[in-house]
């Protein structure tokens, strides 16, 4: 698709988290797919976005812009201890949560909320070191289409309003205890978006031929 290499491997992550914990990753590439089929646009315009409260994605996809955005929100976080932040046009807030998963195993006792409309739903995402709980917003929060509102907190509790992302009615808890339950589903994707998938994995196979099985290459399907 035309992603350059780390952010492949970025991206790699986010998908095969989603889809690990049955959240549809893969069916999410699909949906994605004529928006990021080499249209790879990963750059990050820091004085665009320093100090501001509201980032604006332009319609971005997180598979690309997310990685250098978290790893700007985990600096942040990690010197002032609690950060509020808004991002406008972003059309793929699902991936909010393995983002803010890995940022959570960066930094200890880090808690990150998330909240955005899905299916005309106020879905809310509160993320920790140990556990994920994903679901309907309690409270009647004012917020947009394609608008994410995040919260970041380290340690100092008492800056941090839970009640104001409190969750509802939950959908997926994700824990340890949780992950080897969810392997054991999580890897049958629906066949019509494997085989669409797929017809993209073939562009990097190689050539079935003597001197690619030299190489170690395999050929065809046979390739790692």
């Amino acid at each position: 698709m035309g992603f350059p290499y780390g952010a492949d491997e970025d991206a790699a992550y986010m998908t095969a988290w989603l889809e690990l914990h049955n959240l549809k990753g893969i069916k999410k590439i699909v949906e994605l797919s004529n928006k990021i089929d080499n249209q790879f646009d990963g750059k990050i315009n820091l004085p665009d976005i320093k100090s501001k409260k509201s980032i604006n994605l332009y319609h971005t996809s997180l598979l690309m812009k997310g990685p250098g955005l978290f790893d700007y929100l985990y600096e942040e976080t990690r010197i002032n201890q609690y950060l509020e932040v808004k991002l406008e046009n972003c059309i793929d807030p699902i991936f909010i949560i393995p983002l803010a998963k890995r940022l959570s195993d960066k930094i200890d006792c880090i808690s990150i909320n998330g909240c955005w409309i899905e299916n005309d739903k106020k879905i809310g995402s509160n993320i920790s070191n140990n556990k994920i709980l994903i679901g309907e917003l309690k409270k009647n929060i004012n917020i947009f289409n394609e608008d994410v509102f995040l919260q970041f907190s380290i340690q100092k509790k008492k800056y941090f309003n839970k009640n104001y992302f409190e969750i509802n009615k939950i959908y997926h808890e994700i824990n340890e205890l949780t992950e080897q339950k969810n392997l054991e589903k999580s890897l049958s994707p629906s066949p019509s978006d494997w085989s669409f998938i797929s017809k993209y994995a073939q562009r990097t196979f190689v050539p079935a031929s003597d001197e690619s099985r030299k190489k170690g290459a395999g050929g065809g399907d046979d390739n790692d």
